[in-house]
Protein backbone atom coordinates (compact mmCIF):
# COMPACT_ATOMS: atom_id res chain seq x y z
CA UNK A 1 0.00 0.00 0.00
CA UNK A 2 1.04 3.57 -0.57
CA UNK A 3 -0.16 6.96 0.57
CA UNK A 4 -1.47 9.60 -1.78
CA UNK A 5 1.61 11.66 -0.95
CA UNK A 6 3.94 8.80 -1.93
CA UNK A 7 2.16 8.42 -5.28
CA UNK A 8 2.54 12.16 -5.99
CA UNK A 9 6.16 12.32 -4.88
CA UNK A 10 7.12 9.24 -6.89
CA UNK A 11 5.42 10.71 -9.98
CA UNK A 12 7.33 13.98 -9.43
CA UNK A 13 10.59 12.05 -9.70
CA UNK A 14 9.76 11.67 -13.42
CA UNK A 15 9.38 15.40 -14.10
CA UNK A 16 11.49 16.40 -17.08
CA UNK A 17 11.76 12.84 -18.41
CA UNK A 18 11.57 13.11 -22.21
CA UNK A 19 8.37 11.89 -23.85
CA UNK A 20 8.86 8.72 -25.86
CA UNK A 21 6.10 6.41 -27.04
CA UNK A 22 6.21 3.26 -24.87
CA UNK A 23 9.13 4.71 -22.88
CA UNK A 24 9.66 3.13 -19.49
CA UNK A 25 12.98 4.50 -18.16
CA UNK A 26 12.98 7.19 -15.45
CA UNK A 27 14.91 10.24 -16.62
CA UNK A 28 15.26 8.94 -20.17
CA UNK A 29 11.93 7.94 -21.74
CA UNK A 30 8.29 7.94 -20.66
CA UNK A 31 4.82 8.11 -22.16
CA UNK A 32 1.52 8.79 -20.43
CA UNK A 33 0.62 5.13 -19.91
CA UNK A 34 4.10 4.35 -18.64
CA UNK A 35 4.05 7.00 -15.91
CA UNK A 36 1.39 5.44 -13.62
CA UNK A 37 2.69 1.95 -14.40
CA UNK A 38 6.22 2.92 -13.36
CA UNK A 39 4.91 4.67 -10.24
CA UNK A 40 2.87 1.57 -9.39
CA UNK A 41 5.86 -0.69 -10.04
CA UNK A 42 8.17 1.41 -7.83
CA UNK A 43 5.65 1.48 -4.98
CA UNK A 44 4.80 -2.25 -5.38
CA UNK A 45 1.10 -1.46 -5.89
CA UNK A 46 -1.42 -4.14 -6.80
CA UNK A 47 -4.47 -3.69 -9.01
CA UNK A 48 -7.97 -4.58 -7.84
CA UNK A 49 -7.39 -8.16 -9.04
CA UNK A 50 -4.24 -8.52 -6.92
CA UNK A 51 -1.91 -8.28 -9.92
CA UNK A 52 1.17 -6.05 -9.53
CA UNK A 53 1.59 -2.97 -11.66
CA UNK A 54 4.71 -3.51 -13.75
CA UNK A 55 6.37 -0.83 -15.82
CA UNK A 56 6.33 -3.06 -18.89
CA UNK A 57 2.58 -3.77 -18.72
CA UNK A 58 0.73 -2.67 -21.85
CA UNK A 59 3.92 -1.89 -23.73
CA UNK A 60 2.59 -2.76 -27.16
CA UNK A 61 0.10 -0.22 -28.48
CA UNK A 62 -0.23 2.24 -31.30
CA UNK A 63 1.20 5.74 -31.04
CA UNK A 64 -2.18 6.99 -32.28
CA UNK A 65 -4.85 5.34 -30.08
CA UNK A 66 -8.10 4.88 -31.91
CA UNK A 67 -10.29 3.38 -29.22
CA UNK A 68 -11.10 3.40 -25.50
CA UNK A 69 -8.43 0.83 -24.53
CA UNK A 70 -6.61 3.10 -22.07
CA UNK A 71 -9.82 4.07 -20.27
CA UNK A 72 -11.13 0.50 -20.25
CA UNK A 73 -7.82 -0.80 -18.89
CA UNK A 74 -8.09 1.75 -16.06
CA UNK A 75 -11.62 0.52 -15.34
CA UNK A 76 -10.38 -3.08 -15.30
CA UNK A 77 -7.41 -2.51 -12.98
CA UNK A 78 -8.24 0.50 -10.77
CA UNK A 79 -11.14 1.61 -8.58
CA UNK A 80 -13.39 3.99 -10.48
CA UNK A 81 -14.85 6.90 -8.54
CA UNK A 82 -16.90 10.00 -9.35
CA UNK A 83 -14.88 12.78 -10.95
CA UNK A 84 -16.13 15.26 -8.35
CA UNK A 85 -14.43 13.11 -5.67
CA UNK A 86 -11.01 13.34 -7.35
CA UNK A 87 -8.07 13.67 -4.94
CA UNK A 88 -4.32 14.01 -5.25
CA UNK A 89 -2.83 10.56 -5.86
CA UNK A 90 -5.68 9.48 -8.14
CA UNK A 91 -5.27 8.78 -11.84
CA UNK A 92 -7.50 10.36 -14.46
CA UNK A 93 -8.19 9.39 -18.04
CA UNK A 94 -8.50 12.26 -20.49
CA UNK A 95 -9.90 12.74 -23.98
CA UNK A 96 -7.24 13.87 -26.45
CA UNK A 97 -8.90 15.26 -28.44
CA UNK A 98 -12.07 13.13 -28.18
CA UNK A 99 -10.81 9.62 -27.38
CA UNK A 100 -10.01 8.81 -23.72
CA UNK A 101 -6.46 7.72 -24.52
CA UNK A 102 -4.40 9.88 -22.16
CA UNK A 103 -3.71 9.54 -18.42
CA UNK A 104 -2.35 11.73 -15.66
CA UNK A 105 -1.74 11.52 -11.93
CA UNK A 106 -3.61 14.12 -9.90
CA UNK A 107 -1.50 16.23 -7.54
CA UNK A 108 -1.84 18.89 -4.91
CA UNK A 109 -0.42 22.00 -6.56
CA UNK A 110 -0.52 25.67 -5.58
CA UNK A 111 -3.43 25.17 -3.18
CA UNK A 112 -5.54 23.33 -5.77
CA UNK A 113 -5.38 20.32 -8.02
CA UNK A 114 -2.62 19.73 -10.52
CA UNK A 115 -1.66 16.91 -12.81
CA UNK A 116 1.52 15.13 -13.80
CA UNK A 117 1.61 13.57 -17.23
CA UNK A 118 3.89 12.68 -20.09
CA UNK A 119 2.51 14.64 -23.01
CA UNK A 120 3.83 14.73 -26.53
CA UNK A 121 2.72 18.37 -26.74
CA UNK A 122 5.26 19.27 -24.04
CA UNK A 123 7.83 16.67 -25.08
CA UNK A 124 8.39 15.56 -21.50
CA UNK A 125 6.76 14.73 -18.17
CA UNK A 126 5.29 17.91 -16.71
CA UNK A 127 3.23 19.07 -13.76
CA UNK A 128 0.78 21.93 -14.06
CA UNK A 129 -2.50 23.19 -12.66
CA UNK A 130 -5.52 21.10 -13.60
CA UNK A 131 -7.22 23.97 -15.39
CA UNK A 132 -10.61 24.23 -17.12
CA UNK A 133 -9.15 23.07 -20.44
CA UNK A 134 -8.02 19.78 -18.91
CA UNK A 135 -10.98 19.37 -16.55
CA UNK A 136 -13.32 19.39 -19.59
CA UNK A 137 -11.31 16.49 -21.04
CA UNK A 138 -11.61 14.17 -18.02
CA UNK A 139 -13.34 10.92 -18.91
CA UNK A 140 -12.80 9.06 -15.64
CA UNK A 141 -11.21 9.18 -12.22
CA UNK A 142 -9.55 6.18 -10.60
CA UNK A 143 -7.90 5.30 -7.33
CA UNK A 144 -5.05 2.86 -6.91
CA UNK A 145 -6.39 0.00 -4.75
CA UNK A 146 -5.29 0.21 -1.13
CA UNK A 147 -4.32 3.88 -1.33
CA UNK A 148 -4.05 5.40 2.13
CA UNK A 149 -4.78 9.01 2.92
Amino acid sequence: MATREQIQETAREYLGTPFQHQGRIKGHACDCVGLPLMVGDELHLLDKNGRPFLKMDNANYSAQPLDRFVHEEAQRRLIEKPIDQMKPGDMITLRVPTTPCHVAIVTNLQGGLGMIHAYVGNGKVVEHVLDKKWIKRIEGCFEFPGTEE
